[in-house]
């Protein structure tokens, strides 16, 4: 493959280019060091080099707990990660040769379909997931070769700060040196942001026409961008996939959590510089301790802000207020948004339950009490007469892929909507992935693949002839979302932003469609109960 050289505000770098044309760069530094003294402070742009720096492979990821250890958000359960872990390895089909771990991980990759200056291609940045805590760019399902192809696009992953080294919320106890060591993580993205407004045009893209996009935390971290101030231009359309679940954290409670934290170093808060000192898989083994843990039984954790304890936080400046609580912010109020789930969303998480398979009506009843409150036997009654052959631990999966996912993604977009805005559009993932018998259903983050046009990486997609089909749709609705502001394009049906009075939905599944409120009966439910 013959190298690539091209100049960066802080460099030359050498990338590489694949045998379909497209140029890859790994690993090029966009912020500089922030360990030892930078710990938690905002990140900085890298010292510039002379010469030319290779770009050949990925760089370090952000410390954190591997797959194998992470609970996935929450205080870490060792019983509930035992019975998980197949399946989120499975899932993201992980290997075991992931870059090395490194606090100085603030790097970017980018594929670019060419990088002739005359034709400004669109630029879709990923923001990867992993409940702010684990994840990272380099992941095999997120490489970019295919999506950039297809599009003739430029694709972007990034590294940030995670865990208690991108999210510990310092400021009310340690003063205005720690004032933003609450939302590091998210600045380091902001940071990112700025990298590629300055020098993407020199990859081929468009400064003018940037998608974020991200699935689980980085859906929540897309949706967090909408309302942070100091990200408002960098970007000009975002996708939120899978992300209502992860909530911004106020800052009394993020406070509480760098207390416990700290309580748990045996460091005071009058002592927080010792904090520089503490090996960071120190932090992150305690910092795994502490939150509501995911196999709490999930009615009342996952809309707890402690089931996600190291997460952005509401600290009054770097994010002013909730991006979507309880209106929409108006600093995202033009940007188009792009919004949707899998129909099974939370069905991989329900299966680290202890009780799920064996969980009866009595058991259903009491979920769904704490769920819903005195409308819980109302949702028993309306779920049995959707799916009448289903399990009750089947129906508790829906209770919670709904509320969580599938109603949490449509309440979100009325609050986009009532922004009076750029337009939204609404989408639900259906094709279901047949791995493992068929258990997972269509599920959480099982249209990545499709979306990055790399199902043939992964056995989750199976052999399926209707699966080149499904990337094509998904991948070049996206792209096109990307370059227009629109999903809509020839293969689909005519998608349609979504309006409080038509509702319309693109279902992507092996023949997509367009539902208008799908599921009415069932969303009016969830909204009633909203409204109180």
């Amino acid at each position: 493959m013959p190298d690539i050289v091209i100049e960066t505000s802080s460099g030359r770098i050498r990338g590489t280019t694949t045998p379909a044309g497209v140029h890859v760069f790994k690993g090029i530094p966009y912020g500089g060091s922030v360990a030892g003294a930078n710990r938690f402070q905002p990140a900085r742009p890298p010292e510039p080099w002379t010469g030319v720096r290779d770009a050949l492979s990925y760089g370090p990821t952000a410390p954190q707990a591997r797959p194998a250890e992470a609970g996935g958000g929450g205080a870490a359960d060792p019983a509930a990660t035992a019975r998980m872990a197949p399946f989120l390895t499975f899932l993201h089909g992980l290997a075991g040769d992931e870059p090395a771990q490194d606090e100085d991980c603030l790097v970017l990759n980018v594929w670019t379909g060419g990088v002739d200056q005359q034709r400004a291609r669109a630029v879709l940045v990923w923001l990867h997931g992993g409940a702010f805590s684990t994840g990272s760019g380099s992941w095999p399902l997120y490489d970019g070769t295919a999506l950039a192809a297809r599009g003739d696009a430029v694709v972007v992953t990034i590294n940030h700060r995670l865990g208690p080294l991108g999210f510990l919320h310092l400021g009310e106890l340690a003063g205005d040196r720690y004032r933003d060591a609450g939302n590091a993580g998210m600045l380091d993205i902001v940071l990112a942001l700025r990298w590629v407004r300055e020098n993407i045009a020199g990859f081929g893209g468009d400064p003018n026409r940037v998608l974020v996009f991200g699935d689980s935390g980085g859906a929540s971290k897309t949706s967090i961008l909408l309302g942070m101030p100091a990200a408002k231009g960098l970007f000009h359309r975002a996708a939120v996939m899978s992300g209502p679940l992860i909530r911004s954290c106020p800052a009394d409670v993020a406070t509480a959590n760098a207390e416990e934290l700290l309580g748990r170093l045996g460091i005071a808060p009058a002592d927080v510089a010792k904090l520089h000192d503490v090996p960071a898989e120190l932090l992150i083994k305690e910092a795994e301790s502490i939150g509501v843990p995911i196999d709490s039984g999930l009615a009342g954790a996952a809309g707890s802000e402690q089931f996600m304890p190291f997460q952005a936080v509401v600290d009054g400046h770097v994010l002013p207020a909730h991006p979507m609580d309880p209106q929409a912010s108006p600093l995202g109020a033009d940007v188009p948004v792009l919004v949707g789930s899998t129909r099974d969303d939370m069905k991989m998480i329900m299966l680290g339950m202890p009780w799920f398979g064996s969980l009866d009506d009595a058991g259903l009843a009491t979920l769904a009490g704490g769920m819903f409150g005195a409308a819980g036997p109302e949702f028993v009654r309306a779920y049995r007469a959707e799916r009448p052959d289903a399990t009750p631990s089947e129906l508790a999966c829906a209770f919670v892929t709904d509320r969580v996912m599938w109603w949490g993604g449509i309440d979100w977009a009325q609050r986009k909507i009532a922004a009076a805005g750029a337009p939204v559009y609404v989408y639900r993932f259906d094709f279901a992935t047949p791995a493992l018998g068929g258990i997972l259903g269509a599920t959480h983050g099982g249209e990545i693949p499709f979306v990055f046009d790399n199902y043939p990486l992964t056995p989750m997609a199976g052999e399926r002839p209707e699966n080149a089909n499904v990337a094509r749709a998904i991948s070049e609705a996206f792209v096109r979302f990307a370059q227009e502001g629109v999903p809509d394009h020839p293969g689909l049906p005519t998608w349609s932003p979504y309006t409080l009075d038509g509702r319309a939905t693109m279902i992507f599944d092996a023949v997509s469609r367009v539902d208008d409120d799908p599921r009415r009966a069932i969303r009016e439910l969830h909204a009633r109960v909203s409204a109180g």
